[in-house]
């Protein structure tokens, strides 16, 4: 084991990720984490701007006594396993600023590279989750190679320290490639039905491939929304979805 601590710590939290702590509402009685989107953005509200989160549902759940961290493992992490050992280290540093629980609920959560990043966490970290929440999530590396020009180097970038052929490398950043892995959490998974980045069926084949695995999926599909888009009723229902992995 690593000492991780003595650079990601309850000292540092805030140089590793955003969070409401200063609108918290004690006692604290989880924790969600948000993963970025390529570049550092989130369809779900965060940013990598260094400043307390403070959109307007980040608050709400300060009031309910949820932590929400949003972490930044860098813009093209694409949930590698970089990615997993600073979330790991930042959900022990918050446990340890506030004194919290070892099995305190935990929510991981994303969109679009963050909602792969959330999948890979699921599969990869050493800490009990809850649930996980994934919006648009990119599913299937090696072919979102060829749907945009900024995603190859930045795909490449994330897997090339790993001794692999890089096809090989990418698989293993693939949550496709590693249902297998996925722990027996809840899940909730949307996607866009006008996605110019990830085809739809893309996403649900996916979605079956962890319902043969007997794995507790609710999913959402959307007409017609392109790449990062939500209905009010889907934005509400995966919010809430993250609010019951801790209070309920």
């Amino acid at each position: 084991m690593f000492n991780d601590n003595i650079y990601i710590n309850k000292d540092a939290v805030n140089l590793y990720a955003n969070t409401n702590e200063e609108f918290i509402k004690f006692p604290i009685k989880g924790i969600i984490v948000e993963l970025p989107g390529l570049g550092g953005g989130s369809c779900l509200g965060g940013t990598m701007d260094m400043r307390p989160y403070d959109a307007g549902h980040i608050k709400y759940y300060a009031e309910k006594g949820i932590l929400v961290a949003y972490m930044f493992p860098g813009p093209w992490s694409w949930g590698n396993k970089g990615a997993v050992r600073m979330t790991d280290a930042l959900i022990d540093a918050l446990i340890d600023k506030y004194d919290l629980s070892e099995d305190i609920p935990l929510v991981i959560s994303g969109g679009s590279m963050g909602g792969l990043g959330s999948l890979n966490f699921a599969s990869g970290t050493r800490h009990k989750l809850s649930g996980c929440a994934a919006a648009c999530p990119v599913v299937d590396t090696v072919f979102s190679m060829d749907v945009h020009p900024e995603f190859p180097r930045t795909l490449i970038s994330a897997v090339a320290s790993l001794n692999l052929p890089f096809e090989d490398a990418l698989k293993e950043i693939s949550p496709m490639e590693n249902t297998d892995k996925l722990p027996f959490i809840k899940y909730y998974i949307c996607s866009d039905g006008g996605d110019e980045l990830i085809p739809e069926a893309q996403i649900e084949s996916y979605i079956e491939k962890m319902k043969e695995r007997n794995l507790d999926v609710t999913y959402r599909a959307q007409p017609g929304l392109v790449h990062g888009g939500f209905t009010s009723e889907v934005w509400d229902e995966l919010h809430k979805f993250m609010e019951d992995c801790i209070l309920k």
